[in-house]
């Protein structure tokens, strides 16, 4: 098992593709390898999102173990070991693997249950790295800095005011992932200014606001959705599109 990971920059959900059959499955997470995606993650916030299936889709995928990154979000609210244990346990079961790479937790502040059920997980070889969920991207907890985090994962709403908020994110630290989900509505094909921008890539406005999540200062690794190829390949075309410095600079302005 590794000692340190290292996630890609673009983060593939798994939730969506439940009911594809296995061998669409397969074929994603091969196409993700293919494109340099190697981080999955499983948000067992919506538990009843999964089968074994995807489990016995990625151990027939021919997939490597140790060329990917699994990533698990528990449940909310739990509060005891016993109950994050059991948790960890039913994602493990559900990949059909025997450790998750990344184990993303949702509270407050240390609770020292949950500190006992991390370490025995790290003891027995379970998990790897531990991350925090946050509110917003850059959002720092107090306890972060005691607390060995080697990721944090939040929601981002692409808005023309939070694009403005986000340039003043600090960079990212060497030693924190930074993974975001983005979220957008319509009003991107409505924004003149943002057509126009996209045109000059040959991308669509919202490819452009995901490539400038992507080049953004602090190094996010944005997590994307969906259940087919052109979803993942709509990602990597706009994390190798080339942005000259200017247009994602003004970007924020012309929003």
């Amino acid at each position: 098992m590794k000692q340190r990971n290292s996630y890609s920059r673009i983060v593939q959900d798994l939730e969506e593709w439940e009911y594809l059959s296995k061998g669409s499955k397969i074929r994603l997470f091969q196409h993700c390898i293919e494109k340099d995606i190697s981080s999955f993650l499983i948000n067992f916030s919506n538990p009843g999102k999964y089968d074994h299936g995807l489990g016995t889709a990625f151990s027939e995928s021919g997939l490597s173990r140790d060329e990917v990154q699994l990533i698990g979000i528990p449940e909310k609210g739990i509060i005891k070991a016993d109950g994050l244990i059991e948790q960890v346990e039913k994602i493990l079961d559900l990949m059909d693997t025997d450790y998750l790479d990344l184990l993303i937790l949702d509270f407050a502040g240390p609770h020292e249950e949950i500190i006992a059920a991390v370490e025995q997980l790290r003891a027995q070889e379970k998990v790897v790295e531990i991350g925090v969920l946050e509110e917003k991207p850059g959002e720092k907890k107090e306890f972060l800095e005691e607390f060995p985090a080697s990721a944090t994962l939040s929601a981002f709403r692409f808005t023309p005011a939070a694009v403005k908020s986000l340039t003043l994110a600090e960079a990212a630290s060497e030693e924190t992932t930074q993974m975001v989900v983005p979220v957008s509505g319509d009003w991107e094909n409505e924004n003149e200014s943002l057509k126009r921008t996209a045109e000059k890539y040959n991308l669509r406005p919202k490819e452009l606001l995901f490539a400038w999540l992507l080049h953004h200062k602090a190094h996010y690794h944005p997590v994307i959705k969906g259940d087919s190829e052109a979803v993942i390949d709509s990602a990597v075309k706009a994390f190798h599109t080339t942005i000259i410095d200017e247009d994602l600079e003004k970007l924020p302005e012309r929003l």
